[in-house]
């Protein structure tokens, strides 16, 4: 069976992606701030993901060139993973190539990640919002790492519940600036095939009504048996959009109906120069399930950081989107 792999270009240089994935400060820049990082052929890396952790042996590090780790440890805290340390001797490999103009071509392996391991909808869905996380480190110096101070949020939010006291709903926040009017801002968001277009999903036919159910295949590399489901809540055009969904719905044996889903809000806001912030805000994980809470509220995390990219270049290109 073939393993994961990913390739892109990022529009950095080789030496800038590559102290990304071998120094302390590059790697707490783009895959999480809880880790504990060596920088020698043979040491070990200790990765930290609240209650997940995996151990990596450095392999291989060919500067500019190539980057390869071993998985000693690994625990992937999830219950019904009959296996939580699948990751145990597969291999992360980093392959790196100029490609001109200041550019380096990534080719991404995870090497031993296979589609029969019971994790392999969880690292994939992981390691394509990490990936995305690299190339904004390397490209503009801010990735969007697992949060030490999410993690805290969130455990101290569960910690309220389970003295029964009021707890604040968890949140995610992301804005961004575009450089394009409101107009052509909410055009992107609220045709339901543009949406798709920078999302990442076949959207092709469908409508964002209120009340009215919008579905169709996500079409991110590895992610193509995900389904977009939202049902539309608010239109309010050129100010709002929202929607509500369940996060993190990657395993299509589940059956995530039965659980609430979170509410999505988009919100546009005119700027001087004729430029738009747009403001996204996902609220409802307090009542997403225990066992699921914590990874689909640092997936969606990272995922609306690296979306709210992808909008925001969709729309400063696409004159008449």
């Amino acid at each position: 069976m073939s393993h994961y792999k990913q390739s892109l270009v990022i529009e950095a240089t080789p030496d800038a992606v590559y102290a990304a994935l071998t120094t302390p400060q590059g790697l707490r820049g783009w895959w999480t701030q809880d880790c504990d990082v060596d920088t020698a052929v043979g040491g070990t890396l200790k990765f930290r993901f609240g209650p997940h952790y995996k151990h990596m042996r450095i392999e291989q590090l060919e500067p500019n060139r190539e980057v390869r780790w071993l998985c000693t440890v690994a625990h992937i805290d999830v219950d019904s993973f009959t296996r939580k340390d699948e990751w145990v001797g597969t291999q992360i490999v980093f392959h790196l190539s100029p490609q001109g103009k200041g550019q380096t071509r990534l080719d991404f392996e995870h090497v031993g990640l296979v589609p029969s391991f019971e994790c392999h909808e969880v690292c994939v869905a992981g390691w394509t919002s990490f990936i995305e996380s690299l190339r904004l480190y390397a490209e503009t110096g801010t990735g969007t790492p697992w949060s030490v101070c999410e993690a805290e949020k969130l455990n101290a939010a569960q910690r309220a519940q389970d003295k029964e006291t009021p707890a604040s709903t968890d949140r995610i926040e992301r804005s961004v600036v575009i450089q394009a009017p409101r107009d052509r801002v909410w055009k992107a968001l609220s045709n339901a095939e543009t949406f798709g277009t920078w999302f990442g999903a076949n959207l092709k036919g469908q409508q964002f009504v209120p009340g009215q159910r919008t579905q169709g295949p996500l079409t991110i590399a590895n992610l193509e048996h995900v389904k977009f489901d939202v049902i539309v809540e608010r239109v309010e055009p050129k100010n709002m959009m929202s929607y509500r969904w369940h996060p993190a719905a990657l395993d299509p044996s589940m059956d995530y109906e039965q659980e609430p889903r979170t509410l999505v809000t988009f919100t546009l806001a005119d700027l001087p120069g004729n430029q738009t912030r747009l403001t996204v805000v996902e609220t409802g994980f307090d009542n997403v399930p225990p066992n699921r809470r914590l990874e689909a509220f640092r997936m969606n995390s990272n995922g609306w950081g690296w979306q709210a990219d992808n909008v925001k270049r969709y729309a400063e290109s696409h004159v008449e989107a």
